[in-house]
Protein backbone atom coordinates (compact mmCIF):
# COMPACT_ATOMS: atom_id res chain seq x y z
CA UNK A 1 0.00 0.00 0.00
CA UNK A 2 1.10 3.90 -0.73
CA UNK A 3 3.30 4.76 2.37
CA UNK A 4 1.37 7.58 3.57
CA UNK A 5 -1.74 5.62 3.86
CA UNK A 6 0.44 2.84 6.13
CA UNK A 7 1.89 5.55 7.95
CA UNK A 8 -0.79 8.09 8.92
CA UNK A 9 -4.37 6.33 9.02
CA UNK A 10 -7.13 8.93 9.18
CA UNK A 11 -8.70 8.07 12.62
CA UNK A 12 -12.00 7.47 10.72
CA UNK A 13 -12.02 3.97 10.53
CA UNK A 14 -14.56 3.57 7.96
CA UNK A 15 -12.14 5.78 5.76
CA UNK A 16 -8.87 4.14 7.00
CA UNK A 17 -10.17 0.86 5.77
CA UNK A 18 -11.11 1.90 2.60
CA UNK A 19 -7.47 3.46 2.33
CA UNK A 20 -5.66 0.13 3.20
CA UNK A 21 -7.90 -1.91 0.50
CA UNK A 22 -7.64 0.10 -2.53
CA UNK A 23 -3.68 0.85 -1.60
CA UNK A 24 -3.21 -3.16 -2.24
CA UNK A 25 -2.78 -4.97 -5.69
CA UNK A 26 -3.07 -8.33 -4.21
CA UNK A 27 -4.74 -10.12 -1.33
CA UNK A 28 -5.15 -13.45 0.33
CA UNK A 29 -8.73 -14.98 -1.35
CA UNK A 30 -9.83 -17.83 1.24
CA UNK A 31 -12.46 -20.29 0.15
CA UNK A 32 -13.93 -23.25 1.47
CA UNK A 33 -12.91 -26.13 -0.35
CA UNK A 34 -15.67 -28.16 -2.24
CA UNK A 35 -13.97 -31.11 -0.63
CA UNK A 36 -14.08 -31.48 2.61
CA UNK A 37 -15.33 -27.64 3.48
CA UNK A 38 -11.35 -26.83 4.87
CA UNK A 39 -10.42 -23.45 4.41
CA UNK A 40 -7.99 -22.51 1.65
CA UNK A 41 -6.23 -19.51 0.84
CA UNK A 42 -4.17 -18.79 -2.36
CA UNK A 43 -2.81 -15.10 -3.10
CA UNK A 44 -4.41 -12.90 -6.24
CA UNK A 45 -4.22 -10.06 -7.69
CA UNK A 46 -7.72 -7.36 -7.22
CA UNK A 47 -8.74 -4.38 -8.31
CA UNK A 48 -11.62 -1.87 -6.52
CA UNK A 49 -14.69 -1.12 -7.69
CA UNK A 50 -15.89 2.19 -6.73
CA UNK A 51 -17.95 0.97 -4.13
CA UNK A 52 -15.44 -1.52 -2.33
CA UNK A 53 -16.15 -4.34 -4.01
CA UNK A 54 -13.18 -6.88 -4.99
CA UNK A 55 -12.66 -7.31 -8.85
CA UNK A 56 -11.21 -10.76 -9.51
CA UNK A 57 -9.66 -12.62 -12.48
CA UNK A 58 -9.41 -16.30 -11.87
CA UNK A 59 -9.54 -19.59 -13.69
CA UNK A 60 -11.93 -22.04 -13.73
CA UNK A 61 -9.30 -24.43 -13.42
CA UNK A 62 -8.23 -23.48 -10.28
CA UNK A 63 -8.99 -25.06 -6.63
CA UNK A 64 -10.34 -21.48 -5.64
CA UNK A 65 -12.86 -21.29 -8.76
CA UNK A 66 -14.19 -25.31 -8.13
CA UNK A 67 -14.50 -24.44 -4.18
CA UNK A 68 -16.73 -20.89 -5.07
CA UNK A 69 -18.89 -23.12 -7.27
CA UNK A 70 -20.05 -24.84 -4.06
CA UNK A 71 -20.07 -22.02 -1.71
CA UNK A 72 -20.11 -18.29 -3.11
CA UNK A 73 -18.92 -17.21 0.39
CA UNK A 74 -15.30 -15.54 0.36
CA UNK A 75 -13.21 -13.22 2.32
CA UNK A 76 -10.01 -11.24 1.11
CA UNK A 77 -7.25 -10.41 3.40
CA UNK A 78 -5.67 -6.91 2.16
CA UNK A 79 -1.99 -6.28 3.84
CA UNK A 80 -0.67 -2.92 4.49
CA UNK A 81 2.08 -3.89 6.84
CA UNK A 82 4.88 -3.49 4.58
CA UNK A 83 7.22 -1.41 6.36
CA UNK A 84 6.38 -2.28 9.73
CA UNK A 85 9.19 -3.75 11.61
CA UNK A 86 6.52 -5.86 13.89
CA UNK A 87 4.27 -6.31 11.35
CA UNK A 88 1.14 -6.86 14.25
CA UNK A 89 0.90 -2.86 14.87
CA UNK A 90 0.22 -2.39 10.92
CA UNK A 91 -2.78 -1.87 9.46
CA UNK A 92 -4.84 -5.13 7.70
CA UNK A 93 -8.41 -5.46 6.64
CA UNK A 94 -10.64 -8.75 6.05
CA UNK A 95 -13.29 -8.03 3.53
CA UNK A 96 -16.23 -10.41 3.59
CA UNK A 97 -19.17 -10.97 1.11
CA UNK A 98 -20.14 -13.32 -1.87
CA UNK A 99 -18.27 -13.96 -5.54
CA UNK A 100 -20.59 -13.76 -8.52
CA UNK A 101 -19.33 -14.23 -12.07
CA UNK A 102 -19.68 -10.97 -14.21
CA UNK A 103 -19.44 -9.79 -17.69
CA UNK A 104 -19.69 -6.37 -16.73
CA UNK A 105 -17.53 -4.59 -19.80
CA UNK A 106 -16.63 -1.52 -16.98
CA UNK A 107 -15.69 -4.33 -14.25
CA UNK A 108 -13.11 -6.27 -16.86
CA UNK A 109 -11.67 -2.40 -17.89
CA UNK A 110 -11.24 -1.54 -14.86
CA UNK A 111 -9.04 -4.55 -13.31
CA UNK A 112 -7.38 -4.72 -16.75
CA UNK A 113 -6.02 -0.99 -16.15
CA UNK A 114 -4.70 -1.86 -12.94
CA UNK A 115 -3.07 -5.19 -14.06
CA UNK A 116 -2.67 -4.54 -17.31
CA UNK A 117 -0.21 -7.61 -18.17
CA UNK A 118 -3.29 -9.57 -17.34
CA UNK A 119 -4.46 -8.55 -20.67
CA UNK A 120 -2.43 -11.58 -22.24
CA UNK A 121 -4.78 -14.39 -20.40
CA UNK A 122 -8.10 -12.66 -19.77
CA UNK A 123 -9.55 -14.08 -22.77
CA UNK A 124 -8.67 -17.22 -22.61
CA UNK A 125 -11.34 -19.63 -22.49
CA UNK A 126 -11.21 -20.99 -18.95
CA UNK A 127 -10.62 -17.62 -17.33
CA UNK A 128 -13.46 -15.25 -15.80
CA UNK A 129 -13.92 -11.63 -13.98
CA UNK A 130 -15.29 -11.94 -10.49
CA UNK A 131 -17.16 -9.55 -8.39
CA UNK A 132 -17.05 -9.86 -4.97
CA UNK A 133 -20.72 -7.82 -2.62
CA UNK A 134 -18.95 -7.28 0.06
CA UNK A 135 -21.25 -7.68 3.08
CA UNK A 136 -18.49 -6.26 6.00
CA UNK A 137 -15.14 -5.87 6.75
CA UNK A 138 -12.90 -6.50 9.61
CA UNK A 139 -9.98 -3.49 10.06
CA UNK A 140 -7.14 -3.77 12.36
CA UNK A 141 -5.29 -0.83 12.70
CA UNK A 142 -2.78 -1.82 14.95
CA UNK A 143 -2.54 -2.90 18.76
CA UNK A 144 -5.63 -1.71 20.36
CA UNK A 145 -7.23 -1.26 16.90
CA UNK A 146 -9.86 -3.83 15.59
CA UNK A 147 -13.27 -3.03 14.54
CA UNK A 148 -16.30 -4.99 12.47
CA UNK A 149 -17.69 -2.51 9.89
CA UNK A 150 -20.81 -3.52 7.64
CA UNK A 151 -21.14 -2.11 4.27
CA UNK A 152 -21.27 0.64 2.34
CA UNK A 153 -18.11 1.68 4.66
CA UNK A 154 -18.92 5.35 4.49
CA UNK A 155 -19.72 4.90 0.49
CA UNK A 156 -22.71 7.09 -0.67
CA UNK A 157 -24.05 4.36 -3.30
CA UNK A 158 -24.95 7.19 -5.57
CA UNK A 159 -21.53 8.88 -5.29
CA UNK A 160 -20.35 5.54 -6.09
CA UNK A 161 -22.43 5.02 -9.12
CA UNK A 162 -21.96 8.65 -10.64
CA UNK A 163 -18.08 7.33 -10.46
CA UNK A 164 -19.02 4.55 -12.90
CA UNK A 165 -20.22 6.46 -15.68
CA UNK A 166 -17.52 9.64 -15.28
CA UNK A 167 -14.94 10.32 -17.88
CA UNK A 168 -11.42 9.62 -16.15
CA UNK A 169 -8.52 12.25 -16.00
CA UNK A 170 -6.26 11.21 -18.14
CA UNK A 171 -3.25 10.11 -16.28
CA UNK A 172 -4.69 7.61 -14.26
CA UNK A 173 -5.47 3.97 -14.49
CA UNK A 174 -8.02 4.14 -11.67
CA UNK A 175 -10.41 6.68 -9.61
CA UNK A 176 -12.76 6.84 -7.02
CA UNK A 177 -14.09 9.55 -4.02
CA UNK A 178 -10.78 8.06 -2.19
CA UNK A 179 -7.76 8.95 -4.40
CA UNK A 180 -5.90 7.81 -7.60
CA UNK A 181 -4.33 4.74 -9.15
CA UNK A 182 -1.41 5.48 -11.32
CA UNK A 183 1.08 3.41 -13.04
CA UNK A 184 4.23 4.78 -14.22
CA UNK A 185 6.37 2.14 -16.16
CA UNK A 186 6.73 -0.67 -13.69
CA UNK A 187 5.44 1.05 -10.80
CA UNK A 188 2.31 1.13 -9.46
CA UNK A 189 0.95 3.97 -7.15
CA UNK A 190 -1.57 4.64 -4.87
CA UNK A 191 -2.12 8.47 -4.09
CA UNK A 192 -5.20 9.15 -1.68
CA UNK A 193 -7.30 12.59 -1.63
CA UNK A 194 -6.29 14.79 1.81
CA UNK A 195 -10.15 13.93 2.05
CA UNK A 196 -12.92 11.45 0.00
CA UNK A 197 -14.41 13.76 -2.07
CA UNK A 198 -18.52 13.98 -3.04
CA UNK A 199 -18.18 14.06 -6.88
CA UNK A 200 -15.67 13.36 -9.99
CA UNK A 201 -16.15 16.83 -10.44
CA UNK A 202 -14.58 17.60 -7.27
CA UNK A 203 -12.08 14.37 -7.80
CA UNK A 204 -10.95 15.99 -11.17
CA UNK A 205 -9.74 19.39 -8.70
CA UNK A 206 -8.27 17.58 -6.19
CA UNK A 207 -6.21 15.52 -8.94
CA UNK A 208 -5.51 18.42 -10.60
CA UNK A 209 -4.35 19.92 -7.17
CA UNK A 210 -2.19 17.17 -6.39
CA UNK A 211 -0.08 17.01 -9.81
CA UNK A 212 0.23 21.15 -9.04
CA UNK A 213 1.77 20.25 -6.32
CA UNK A 214 3.94 17.68 -7.20
CA UNK A 215 5.39 20.18 -9.82
CA UNK A 216 6.29 22.15 -7.00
Amino acid sequence: MDQAAAQDLPQDNKLASRRVVRACRKAVLSTLLAEGGAPYGSLVTVALDHDLSPILLLSAMSDHSRNIAGDARVSLLFDGTDGHPNPQTGPRVTVMGRAEKTGDPRLRARFLARHPGAALYADFADFSFWRVVPERVHFVGGFGRAVWLPAPFGIDPTVAAAFAVAPEPAGIVGWDLDGVDVIRGDVSMRISFDRPVESPASAHNAWENLQFQGQK
